[in-house]
């Protein structure tokens, strides 16, 4: 089990790192070479983010015909061509295909095929086994932009850092492949006769509720990645200061999941859903008011934080509320809500034109996030007569939402 963990941690840290926390570090590298100008630059985050949510539904048939290993194998051999298509390509449509695949792979051998997997198998401290491996998720964001710039130091130029990639992930992804244990079938059986369906989740509040919180987390994620350089240069913050803060919010995003996974035992996977959105509200707000330095380690806790609280939150909330017996298919479709993500960079952009100042869309993304913590503090567990309504290993008997 343990080796298993190790194996797909690793691996989601190499996703996560490649994808959405670097993939801006290397695209000024490739821009001048591919003869892009910045409106295609963007438009391949939006590939990219298009790609990953549309496609978090697809794990769950995976794993039902071909098996856990099978789908990890699947996205996993789309990650590698991700890389390679990458390396290789000469011009805009070949980036668009890079980040397509980059996407599928992120959707295919990310978290819900990993957490599907490994729930599987843990029947104790499942809550911090689950914040251990999508701490490595945030520790692959803090690590990596450096990891881009090693790299094309020295292989030499930014093809040289795809090769590396491609490479690396074939590497790890192998042994990933071999460490995964698959849960006997007749347990799987046993499971799903007594769980949720993904037609009774959505008949619920509840899914909504939670996918609310995930909509809003991911809208104000991509809004700061693409605007908050800018806003502190607007406001005579230095590069360097502003890397800090970036370094610190990475950080957050790989300690907070662990952190929230040790205690979600003792306040309830309600409690970390308002408390991971309200902190980003107060770090959004800080940031529309402040840009000395604890300000900006206030916002980048506050933001960092809570993105990393709701991963663990989000997660806990499916399990808790509709069982393991569909737990990919369900959270693989509570992803969907992450597509709002692609709004927020073009509607804050329009905001800034029309206006000329960023806070505006800075308290709008806190108010944003304050209804969904609204929305969230009203959770409580969806009625079924199943014995899945008791609360998952790991989490307690009488969770105190209840």
């Amino acid at each position: 089990m343990a080796r298993m963990l190790a194996a797909m941690g690793l691996l989601y840290l190499i996703i996560m790192g490649s994808s959405f926390a670097s993939l801006g570090v290397v695209l000024p590298h490739m821009i001048a070479a591919l003869h892009m100008d910045y409106t295609q630059a963007g438009s391949g985050f939006t590939v990219l983010a298009l790609a990953a949510g549309l496609l978090s539904m697809l794990p769950a048939p995976l794993i039902r015909r071909l098996g856990g290993r099978g789908a990890m194998a699947a996205g996993i051999a789309a990650l590698i061509l991700s890389y390679v298509v990458l390396a290789l390509c000469r011009g805009v449509a070949g980036y668009f295909a890079g980040a397509l695949l980059l996407g599928a792979g992120f959707a295919l051998a990310g978290a819900v095929p990993a957490l599907h997997l490994l729930g599987a198998w843990v029947e104790s401290r499942r809550a911090l086994i689950f914040g251990a491996y999508l701490a490595c998720g945030g520790l692959g964001g803090a690590i990596w932009p450096s990891v881009v710039e090693g790299a094309i130091k020295v292989f030499g130029d930014w093809r040289g850092y795809w090769w590396f990639m491609a490479a690396l992930a074939s590497l790890v992804g192998a042994i990933t492949l071999a460490t995964i244990r698959e849960q006997p079938d007749e347990d799987r059986t046993a499971d799903e006769a007594e769980g949720w369906t993904l037609r009774e989740a959505l008949r619920t509040p509840q899914f909504f509720i939670v996918g609310c919180g995930i909509a809003a987390t991911y809208f104000v994620s991509s809004t700061i990645n693409a605007f908050t350089m800018t806003y502190l240069h607007l406001h005579g913050v230095g590069l360097g200061i502003g890397v800090f803060t970036f370094s610190v919010q990475s950080a957050g995003h790989a300690a907070f999941p662990l952190l929230m996974g040790g205690l979600a035992a003792r306040v309830g996977v309600r409690a970390l859903l308002v408390f991971g959105l309200v902190i980003q509200a107060i770090g959004m707000v800080v940031l529309a008011y402040g840009w000395s330095v604890p300000a900006l380690v206030m916002f980048a806790i506050g933001v960092g934080g809570g993105y990393g609280t709701l991963m663990v939150a989000t997660t806990l909330a499916i399990e808790t509320y509709y069982g393991r017996a569909h737990f990919a298919r369900i959270f693989g479709s509570n992803q969907l809500f992450c597509v709002i993500s692609v709004v927020g960079p073009a509607l804050t952009g329009w905001v800034a034109d029309a206006t000329g100042r960023f806070d505006t869309s800075f308290l709008g993304c806190a108010a944003l996030l304050l209804a969904a913590a609204g929305a969230a503090a009203t959770l409580r567990p969806p009625a079924k007569a199943s014995p899945l309504r008791a609360a998952p290993a790991g989490l307690p008997e009488q969770a105190p939402w209840a």
